[in-house]
């Protein structure tokens, strides 16, 4: 009887993992931090950035290898989201989530760099703002298409 449940289990998790795997989707987590500072009234004020990193990208294949064993995948730009956390410990006011979403190309960058009113985000030649105090700003218009941004304030 012993025998026969861990059968059944052992059926039991490989048919629950191989129904996972069949979804079409793959995914990629991670979890970056950078440390800046900003002038604010003369005086240099550090603040933290964390990015927390998602990736969904759909599996596609080629329809000339379909009921092939092994089928090649066709590239398909993935989807990104960027949750962009930042903290100041001298002034909460400061404190804000930024949720960034794009699509991904193959060979894309995504740059975060200190600027002296905030901090910018470049993603293949395209080029979003966040200034303290003000929000987001986009210098092209065709930047403010390309990015998806909500913002919200950290409790």
């Amino acid at each position: 009887m012993k025998t026969i449940k861990c059968i059944l289990l052992a059926i039991t998790l490989l048919i629950g993992i191989n129904l996972q795997a069949q979804d079409g989707e793959v995914g990629m987590k991670a979890m970056t931090e950078k440390n800046f500072e900003y002038e604010k009234d003369g005086k240099m004020i550090p603040y933290e950035i964390k990015i927390f990193e998602n990736r969904e990208f759909k599996v596609k294949l080629k329809e000339e290898d379909k009921n092939k064993l092994n089928q090649e995948r066709v590239l398909t730009p993935a989807r990104v989201s960027k949750l962009i956390f930042v903290d100041n410990d001298a002034d909460k006011d400061f404190d804000r989530y930024i949720v960034l979403r794009y699509p991904k190309d193959a060979n894309d960058s995504f740059e975060l760099e200190p600027t002296k009113r905030g901090f910018a985000v470049k993603v293949n030649k395209r080029y979003m703002e966040y200034i303290f105090g003000e929000g987001v700003y986009f210098v092209n218009n065709e930047d403010r298409d390309y990015f998806i941004v909500e913002e919200f304030n950290a409790m």
